[in-house]
């Protein structure tokens, strides 16, 4: 495990072990100001001579992979958990809003009123917050970034019927080239044409057969099960297919939609360098890496010097979010005898509120998941540890984060 460390003027610098950390610690050379990721600060201004870091971001919709590489090292990798609850809740606040304008049926009505909705460039919220969580992790990354390297999309259009490939990534005449095999899977929706299986193992297969002239295009290619695959070359099943495209219409610009977000707001943290998702796949497949979302983000940082650096999740957190605060007044549905509950009675009680890390009879480190109504701060329920505890009981550690770092092996 490393400990992060920035300047006095609060430029990051390169982490350091936790023995130097206790001794700057011991000696009032440096004081604590995050406890996850530990990152401590110097008193004095230290001369800032770093060592290039790079950042590998494997972008997706629920999650996304980030990995530090420096010195041919793991400095720092990660998983952020996008929240998936914005599209339920504004659902549910205009069906809210539509009731209280039932209520006012004298008013006459109003349509497409909000200018805000209507400009040229507007992202929808989902995607907007998706987006701009990426850059809110990136910005709270205790490392001296110097560049950030950024998975693209799956495949490469222009590339797809392309037949003289050149490149070091090519050379291999046995294997399909990943960037058709990933493009074929995707037009076909990740399922078998034959026999409509999902979630198996799937495989491009040439509709002409290459001994016959058949050619590596995107149109010679459909998608099959292993076991349809086998059937085919055993002649136990034939496949009434002339080729397919399309697949300009499968991947629409809806899936860049939030990227160039990203790009804009990480150029201004240090250079943006883009690759192709089917390049991360190929070079993860000759280290022999598993699949994961960190794995493919070490592999991103990577690609472009093919440096093979030692994968390890010793300093490796998942990233979540929590909402600190909320403009809904009451709950939708009333309670029998109580009419109308307010949503958010207790968020705040004695200087605590939920999501903040407290230190409960100087013996456990806790974090506050709700305030109860009796005046008692809960935690979550681990055995041998307390459930719930006065706030007299309790020492603040650190107020509650929006971004939220865990430590996890």
């Amino acid at each position: 495990m490393l400990v992060y460390v920035i300047n006095k003027n609060g430029k990051p610098l390169m982490p350091c072990k936790p023995a130097k950390a206790r001794k700057l610690l011991r000696d009032g050379k440096a004081k604590i100001v995050n406890r996850c990721p530990f990152t401590i600060q110097l008193q004095w201004d230290c001369e800032e001579n770093v060592q290039a870091v790079t950042l590998g971001i494997d972008k997706g919709s629920h999650h996304t992979g980030l990995c530090n590489v420096g010195n041919g090292k793991i400095l720092l990798s990660g998983i952020i958990n996008h929240r998936t609850d914005i599209t339920d809740k504004m659902k549910a606040r205009r069906g809210n809003r539509r009731q209280r304008r039932d209520q006012i049926w004298y008013r006459p009505k109003r349509f497409l009123n909000r200018a805000s909705s209507n400009r040229s460039g507007r992202l929808p919220p989902s995607i907007f917050a998706n987006a701009n969580e990426v850059v809110r992790v990136v910005d709270k990354i205790p490392l001296p970034i110097s560049r950030i390297v950024a998975e693209d999309v799956q495949v490469d259009i222009a590339r797809l019927n392309k037949q003289n490939l050149t490149g070091t990534e090519y050379q291999q005449s046995n294997r399909l080239d990943e960037n058709l095999r990933i493009a074929t899977l995707m037009r076909d929706k990740y399922q078998c044409v034959s026999c409509g299986k999902k979630k198996v193992q799937l495989q491009a297969h040439h509709i002409v057969p290459q001994c016959q002239g058949g050619k590596d295009t995107i149109k010679n290619l459909i998608t099959l099960c292993q076991q349809c695959h086998k059937k085919v070359h055993s002649g136990q099943i034939t496949l009434d297919v002339d080729g397919v495209s399309g697949l300009k219409d499968q991947i629409a610009q809806r899936t860049m939609q939030g990227k160039s977000l990203i790009y804009k707001r990480l150029e201004t943290v240090a250079p943006v360098f883009k690759v192709f998702g089917y390049q991360t796949a190929s070079f993860r497949k000759s280290l022999d890496l598993p699949k994961d979302h960190d794995v493919d983000a070490l592999c991103v940082a990577t690609l472009d010097r093919r440096t093979v650096v030692p994968y390890h999740r010793e300093n490796f957190y998942t990233i979540k979010f929590r909402p600190r605060q909320t403009r809904r007044r009451y709950h939708s549905l009333p309670q029998k005898g109580k009419g109308r509950v307010p949503y958010q009675v207790n968020a705040e009680l004695d200087g605590f509120r939920k999501g903040s890390i407290v230190r409960v009879k100087d013996k456990w480190t806790k974090q506050i998941n709700s305030i109860y109504s009796n005046g008692r701060l809960a935690f979550a329920r681990v055995k041998g540890e307390p459930g719930s505890a006065k706030p007299d009981d309790c020492q603040l550690l650190l107020r509650g984060q929006t971004v939220v770092w865990n430590y996890s092996v």
